[in-house]
């Protein structure tokens, strides 16, 4: 595949790249107004930086041809994914040990189990 399409269709989604971006940014803001949003809150707002830093960089690109500045963008946009990747398994994990514990929860009481 030519590297110059690739590139041409990543610069062409620049502004959607920043969207998302300031959007993860708005709701990292509000999650943290509370104390509890504040362990969650900086995590939308460090992704949000860094797809709007890589939509930064491909206005640039767009302006001239840069291999250096192409690369940082790439680079950006992967620990984008990597970031969000794990997010998700750390949060799908979470769900399933919150499931599992209410499930015996309810089993216990209905059961009658008073614990030890």
């Amino acid at each position: 595949m030519d590297t110059q399409l690739l590139l041409a269709s990543l610069i062409k989604n620049s502004f959607w790249m920043k969207l998302v971006g300031v959007v993860l940014i708005v709701a990292g803001v509000f999650y943290c107004i509370t104390i509890f949003g504040l362990l969650i809150g900086w995590l939308p707002i460090w992704l949000g930086v860094l797809l709007f830093s890589s939509a930064k960089r491909l206005d640039v690109l767009r302006e001239g041809e840069s291999a250096a500045i192409a690369v940082e963008s790439i680079d950006k946009l992967s620990l984008f994914f990597k970031i969000s990747g794990i997010a998700t398994l750390v949060y799908v994990v979470l769900i399933v040990v919150l499931f599992l514990v209410f499930l015996f929860g309810a089993v216990g009481s209905v059961t009658g189990f008073d614990g030890f």
